[in-house]
C-alpha cells in the first residue's frame, strides 16, 4: 500500500501538466524493476490456480471480443461517430480478436508462464478496451463495465500495486472520454457523473478482489495444512487401530461390517474380505448387539466367538454422528481381563494384607518365643511337650504365610546382575541339602559344568528356587520308600536360552489344576498358603523369565524356568533396574 500511493501520487500531480503516460510508464517499469523475472511470490494465487483463472479468462475473452465485433460490423451499436472513430474501433477489434485467439491458443502450450501470460494479457485488455471506449465516445455500449469487470479480474490475478495501476488507467480513460466528448448541451455534467461512479468502482473493485484473492489464497494453505494433518492423524490413528491388542469392529445399521482391525479379525476366526455380515460370522455377538441397542445401559456379559471359539467382553458405543456407521465394537479378550482383575484384587489384597501381617508378627514372634522358653523348662512332661512342639509347628507355619504375604505387599524391583548359573546352582544345591538333613530325601543336582551366564537378581533367583523346590519337597511321593527331588539345568546355544527344571515324582497335577496353580491362594493342601507358585512366577517375570509346568497324574510335576543366556563378564552388574 506504501509503493501504491507513490505511484498513484505522482499521476495526481502529472495529471495538470500533461505528463501522465509518462508517469504511469514509469511506475510499471519501476514494478517490473523491483522484481526477479522468477520471482512471482507477491502474486495472490498459486500457479495453479492462476493457470486455471487465465484459461477461463482467454474464453471469456475470446466470447467479448467475437460479441462486440459481431455487433460493431453488424451496425448493431450505435454508429453516429465519425468515420476517423469507426476505423479505429474496427481496427482495435480486429486487433483485439486476433489477440484473443493468440491467448486462448498460446495458454495451451507447455512451459507457459501464466503469471507473465495474465500480467501482458490483463494489460492488453485495459489498454484495448480503453481505446474502444474512446473511439466509441460513451460508456452506454457496456464498455465501462467490461473495465471494471478486467480491474476486478487483474486485482484477482496480479499484486494489488500493478492493478491499481490498470484500474488508474482504466478511470482516468473513462473520465478523459467524458471531457473529450463535451458538447454545449450541457451533457457534461451527467456524462462526467456517470464516468465517476464508472471510475471509483472499478478502483474499489480491483482492492476488494485484491483482498479476497489473498484471503482466499490464505485460506486454501490452511485448508491443505490441516488437509495434511488430518491425513497424517488418520494414518497414525489407522496404524494404532490396527495394532490394537484389542479388537475393533465398526459397523453400520444394517449390522454390516465397514471396519475391522487385526486383532478382531483374528477372534472372528479370519473371515474372508466377502463375509461382512455380523450375523454370519457371530449371531451370539449380532444378537449382543441388538440386545444393546434396546437398552444401551445394560451390563454387558462374555460372549463366545463361534468361528474362533474365544471368549470376549463386547463393549458398544454409538456413532450418531455418522449415518453410515451404526456401532463401534469393542472386543476385549475375557482371559485377558480376567487376569487384570486378578492381578489388581491380588495387588488390593496383598496391601490389606501385608499391613495385617505386621500386626501379626509381633504377636507371633512372642508366642514363639514363649513355646521355646516352654520347652525348655525342666518341669515340663512328655504330654506337654507335644503340645509345645504343635504350638512351635504351628506358629511356623503362620510366619511363613506372613512372610509369602509381606513379600507379595512389597513387590521389589529386581536388580538384575551377570550370574555364571552353574557355580550359583551348585552352591544353592549344596545349601539346600544341608537345609533337608532332617528329611527323608533323594535330591539330586545334575547342572552342566559349562560356563552358562544369566542376567538375574540372585536374591530373588534364590527366592524362587527355594519355593519351587519347598513345593516339590511337599509334593514328592509318600508312597515310595523315598521321595525324589531333581534340579536339572540345560542350556541350549541355538536357541540362545536355558531352563532350570526342578522335577518330583510326585502323584502330578491334574488338567484342571495345572491352569489354576499359578493363581493366588489357590492350593491343593491344607497347609499351604496358596502363595508360593505365585509368587515365584512373579519374580521370573520381573527378570525377564518364563515359569512353566507341564504334568501328568501319577508321573510327577516338572517346572522349567527359561532364561536368555548373556555375555559378558559375570562380575558386570546391570546399571539400569528390570521392573
Amino acid at each position: 500500500m506504501l509503493y501504491c500511493c507513490k505511484v498513484s501520487n505522482p499521476c495526481q500531480t502529472a495529471q495538470g501538466k500533461g505528463l501522465l503516460p509518462r508517469v504511469c510508464l514509469r511506475a510499471l517499469a519501476s514494478y517490473f524493476s523491483m522484481k526477479r523475472p522468477d520471482d512471482f511470490t507477491a502474486y495472490p494465487l498459486s500457479s495453479s490456480l492462476t493457470s486455471r483463472v487465465v484459461n477461463y479468462l482467454n474464453i471469456y475473452r475470446m466470447i467479448i471480443a467475437m460479441l462486440l465485433g459481431f455487433a460493431h460490423f453488424a451496425q448493431l451499436m450505435d454508429n453516429s461517430e465519425s468515420g476517423s472513430r469507426q476505423s479505429a474501433a474496427s481496427a482495435v477489434l480486429i486487433f483485439y480478436m486476433l489477440f484473443a485467439a493468440y491467448h486462448l491458443f498460446s495458454a495451451r502450450r507447455r512451459n507457459t508462464n501464466f503469471f507473465k501470460l495474465a500480467t501482458y494479457s490483463l494489460t492488453t485488455d485495459i489498454f484495448v478496451l480503453s481505446a474502444l471506449a474512446l473511439a466509441f465516445g460513451s460508456l452506454e455500449g457496456g464498455i465501462g463495465i467490461l473495465l471494471v469487470f478486467t480491474s476486478a479480474v487483474a486485482a484477482v490475478l496480479l499484486p494489488l500495486r500493478i492493478a491499481l495501476l490498470l484500474a488508474s488507467i482504466a478511470s482516468l480513460t473513462m473520465i478523459f472520454g467524458a471531457l473529450w466528448n463535451y458538447y454545449p448541451d450541457n451533457t457534461i455534467t451527467e456524462s462526467m457523473l456517470q464516468a465517476s461512479l464508472y471510475g471509483v468502482t472499478a478502483m474499489v473493485s480491483a482492492v476488494m478482489a485484491n483482498q479476497l484473492a489473498y484471503w482466499g489464497r490464505d485460506y486454501r494453505l490452511i485448508a491443505q495444512k490441516h488437509r495434511a494433518t488430518l491425513s497424517e492423524l488418520e494414518q497414525v490413528n489407522e496404524l494404532i487401530i490396527r495394532r490394537m491388542r484389542t479388537g475393533v469392529i465398526a459397523v453400520d445399521h444394517d449390522h454390516m461390517i465397514r471396519v475391522m482391525n487385526e486383532a478382531a479379525w483374528f477372534l472372528m476366526g479370519s473371515p474372508s474380505v466377502r463375509q461382512r455380515q455380523l450375523d454370519t460370522l457371530s449371531p451370539r455377538l449380532d444378537q449382543a448387539l441388538i440386545h444393546w441397542k434396546k437398552d444401551l445401559y445394560a451390563d454387558q456379559k462374555p460372549v463366545l466367538l463361534e468361528p474362533s471359539q474365544a471368549q470376549v467382553l463386547p463393549s458398544f458405543v454409538a456413532l450418531p454422528g455418522d449415518p453410515e456407521f451404526g456401532a463401534l465394537i469393542f472386543l476385549s479378550d475375557n482371559n485377558v481381563v480376567a487376569r487384570r482383575a486378578v492381578e489388581l484384587s491380588v495387588n488390593t489384597l496383598a496391601k490389606l494384607s501385608g499391613s495385617i501381617a505386621h500386626e501379626i508378627r509381633n504377636p507371633l514372634a512372642a508366642l514363639n518365643h514363649a513355646a521355646q522358653l516352654l520347652e525348655e523348662s525342666p518341669q515340663i512332661r512328655l504330654s506337654e511337650m507335644r503340645l509345645v512342639n504343635i504350638i512351635q509347628n504351628h506358629a511356623k507355619r503362620m510366619n511363613g504365610i506372613v512372610e509369602n504375604i509381606l513379600q507379595l505387599s512389597r513387590r521389589e524391583h529386581s536388580r538384575p546382575e551377570l550370574v555364571p548359573l552353574q557355580t550359583f546352582l551348585l552352591e544353592f544345591a549344596n545349601e539346600f541339602r544341608a537345609s533337608q538333613v532332617n528329611h527323608e530325601l533323594d535330591f539330586r543336582a545334575q547342572i552342566d559344568p559349562a560356563e552358562t551366564l544369566i542376567l538375574y537378581d540372585k536374591s530373588q533367583l534364590n527366592q524362587c528356587l527355594w519355593k519351587l523346590l519347598d513345593n516339590a519337597v511337599d509334593h514328592a511321593s509318600k508312597d515310595k520308600s523315598i521321595p525324589e527331588v531333581q534340579l536339572i539345568l540345560t542350556r541350549d546355544e541355538e536357541s540362545g536360552f536355558c531352563i532350570i527344571t526342578i522335577a518330583d515324582n510326585g502323584p502330578g497335577i491334574s488338567q484342571v489344576q495345572l491352569d489354576k496353580i499359578f493363581e493366588p491362594f489357590f492350593t491343593t493342601r491344607k497347609e499351604g498358603s496358596g502363595l508360593g507358585l505365585y509368587i515365584a512366577r512373579q519374580l521370573c517375570e520381573a527378570n525377564q523369565a518364563e515359569l512353566t509346568v507341564d504334568s501328568e497324574p501319577g508321573q510327577g510335576a516338572r517346572f522349567h524356568i527359561r532364561l536368555a543366556l548373556a555375555r559378558g563378564s559375570p562380575n558386570t552388574t546391570a546399571k539400569a533396574p528390570v521392573g
